[in-house]
């Protein structure tokens, strides 16, 4: 499974609890999973704290060694370090994000992201 993280809801969440579902970061999100040929079947996506809580609170998660953990962002990367998680950190999705007016630099981190992701 891979498991893409992000910080906290926006208000244009259709749910709050469904991690970036009615915002225009999940359109840009879904196309760089696209761009990497990843499957959507083994693909989660979830809010910092929730993904935190269902791993080390409520143990209803479990990661397994072969599972892949990416950051989007700075804040969601942070959550993630406080839980002692191991990820790898990619921009996020944001449409406010500067770091994708660079072509140059999506491929970049896009690529480095499908080898971590896939290097099971």
């Amino acid at each position: 499974m891979i498991y893409f993280i992000g910080d906290k809801p926006s208000k244009c969440n259709i749910n709050p609890e469904v991690a970036f579902v009615g915002t225009r970061s999940y359109k840009t999100l879904l196309e760089w999973i696209h761009r990497m040929n990843l499957s959507i079947n083994s693909i989660c996506l979830f809010n910092a704290d929730d993904f935190i809580r269902k791993v080390n609170v409520e143990e209803i998660l479990t990661i397994h060694e072969h599972d892949q953990i990416v950051a989007l962002g700075r804040e969601a990367s942070n959550a993630l370090d406080k839980a002692i998680l191991p990820h790898l950190r990619i921009p996020h999705p944001s449409g406010l994000n500067r770091k994708l007016n660079d072509p140059r630099e999506v491929n970049r981190f896009l690529k480095e992201c499908k080898d971590y992701v896939l290097q099971r």
